[in-house]
């Protein structure tokens, strides 16, 4: 099913006018909801419940549908789906959800640049809902930030206190809240925005058969999540040949006795690595940088040099490739820089600055990026390219 792919103009999210952007983060930015109506009152929608249908039948796409009352309540479904379900389908009680709709839909991606004053490497992705009336997925609550952007039709959201430990229905394939009290109610409308901070139940319904709401995710990974990977980390950059050393020996009564003395040798050996700054500073970038499996990009067959750069940007715009993650970070103690990009690092001068923002930040990118004399920037600019992480604009 055909989805347009025209650049889109970056939407202006419009808080409230007693809200300025620095009271948004203070006040609300995981701490309360906040309710904004019309706030992307001139951004143009043109996903249609179709064209969300049909790219939950892609093979790549991950999408799901709940059925309030299918073969049992509350039933999942797992796309890819077959165009001739959606025939079949009740007129009322179920929603279809597709994640990563911004990696696929020029439009989608634009909407993430309304929200410009939280960096970047914290969302996750915009997932569009369509639901029926009395489609739904059931009170519940989340352990991320979101932003949830009517688009389409109505949608009645009710918004309870935050959970901590909450407790599910049992026996369901999705998690659906046993007890939900709503403190508040409220109908979104075409331009309506809701932020939810983390934890804070919520319920939202279908009210009509035209009901699309976007919505935009951050990525919250939990700490053992983050634990984990920086301890496969540490085992894949911590050399093979550091081993433990003893402290300095004497006899002791009781052979089997583990000493204060090993006990702080092996302390200061793993803090050496655990507590590097630098080494746990490219961790996190690439931790932040990483993509989603299903989301692999296929580096390209025909491989480029750096003497080609200057050809292959002459007359062509470049852009970051839609399913790739960008970050940059000053290095710790201030010597040079990091470019993060898909789980890697680059290592770079300092005096690469501008043009690392450029291709974390800037929307296409042209020949003014070769104009530097660095040569660590145009080995690097040949690998972003050759693993396709950077593209032609016109793809």
């Amino acid at each position: 099913m055909g989805i347009s792919t025209a650049r889109q103009v970056p939407m202006q999210l419009q808080l409230p006018s007693s809200i300025s952007i620095q009271d948004f983060l203070d006040d609300y930015w995981q701490k309360q909801p906040l309710l904004m109506r019309r706030a992307v009152p001139d951004h143009d929608f043109n996903l249609s419940p179709e064209e969300l249908a049909g790219l939950s039948c892609e093979e790549d796409v991950e999408s799901r549908m709940v059925l309030r009352h299918g073969e049992k309540d509350w039933e999942l479904r797992h796309g890819p789906f077959d165009e001739a379900l959606f025939s079949g389908l009740p007129e009322q009680d179920w929603t279809l959800l597709v994640q990563d709709v911004d990696k696929y839909l020029p439009e989608a991606a634009a909407l993430l640049r309304a929200f410009h004053f939280i960096p970047s490497w914290r969302f996750d992705d915009v997932m569009v809902s369509y639901a029926v009336p009395g489609g739904s997925v059931g009170p519940h609550t989340d352990t991320y930030d979101v932003f949830l952007i009517q688009a389409r039709g109505r949608r009645r959201w009710q918004i309870g206190n935050r959970v901590k430990n909450p407790g599910l229905l049992p026996d369901l394939p999705i998690r659906v809240l046993a007890d939900f009290e709503p403190e508040d109610e409220w109908l979104l409308e075409p331009g309506d925005v809701l932020y939810l901070p983390p934890g804070i139940a919520h319920w939202g319904i279908g009210e009509d058969g035209d009901c699309m709401t976007w919505s935009v995710g951050l990525r919250a990974p939990s700490v053992p999540e983050m634990l984990g990977s920086f301890t496969q980390y540490l085992l894949d950059h911590v050399p093979e040949e550091v081993h433990f050393t003893d402290p300095a020996l004497s006899p002791q009564e009781s052979p089997s006795r583990i000493r204060p003395e090993a006990l702080t040798v092996t302390h200061r050996q793993l803090d050496a690595w655990l507590l590097d700054n630098d080494l746990r500073q490219r961790w996190f970038g690439c931790f932040s940088t990483e993509v989603k499996e299903h989301l692999f990009i296929e580096p390209r067959e025909d491989t480029v040099e750096p003497t080609q750069l200057t050809a292959l940007f002459s007359g062509q715009t470049w852009q970051r490739h839609p399913f790739s993650r960008w970050a940059w970070s000053e290095r710790t103690g201030g010597q040079g820089l990091y470019l993060f990009v898909c789980g890697e690092v680059f290592e770079l001068p300092g005096n690469c600055r501008e043009k690392i923002r450029l291709l974390c930040d800037a929307e296409q990118l042209d020949e003014t990026l070769l104009q530097h004399d660095s040569p660590e920037l145009l080995t690097v600019l040949t690998r972003l390219i050759n693993e396709n992480w950077l593209e032609p604009a016109d793809e």
